[in-house]
């Protein structure tokens, strides 16, 4: 995954001063987190807790309509959203439309990459974070379920 996550940065900091980074929080089991109404949150905290940040889980974790919504979300991000260079530099020129379409497949590739390790993702949602330092301009948190693992997508972009 570090390998795939590296290209497409690369890809986005083309000429930037900032950096950008794709991320996968510790994995977690399911199984230890009982159901009932706050769930989500439940396993949120538990991938938190699994790494040393020692953020606690401040907000309701909602999840997307669709499962694939994570997928949707890592795509748009990276074709038009904050990590698309365009967006975020004012003296970026625009990516052409191969770059954005490059920009797609390997946020495409990732989310195989991430299906194929931890297997399908049934629900995903939208956490928030610990910010990662005093660098941190801006990130995004997606939290991944399958049926035997959890674990956070981290997208970010720092000075």
């Amino acid at each position: 995954m570090s390998a795939a996550a590296e290209r497409l940065e690369n890809l986005l900091d083309d000429g930037n001063p900032f950096v950008s980074s794709i991320e996968l929080s510790p994995v977690v089991p399911v199984a230890r987190i009982a159901p009932g109404d706050d769930r989500m949150r439940g396993l949120a905290q538990a991938v938190y807790d699994a790494g040393a940040s020692g953020h606690r889980v401040g907000t309701p974790v909602v999840p997307f309509e669709s499962p694939r919504g994570w997928r949707d979300v890592l795509r748009r991000e990276v074709t038009d959203g904050f990590l698309q260079p365009a967006t975020r530099w004012p003296d970026t020129h625009p990516r052409n439309p191969v770059e954005i379409r490059h920009a797609a497949e390997l946020a495409d590739g990732i989310a195989d990459l991430v299906e194929a390790h931890l297997g399908p993702v049934r629900s995903s949602a939208d956490v928030d974070a610990p910010r990662t330092g005093m660098g941190a301009v801006r990130s995004r948190h997606l939290l991944l379920v399958t049926d035997d693992w959890a674990a956070v997508l981290s997208l970010g972009l720092d000075d």
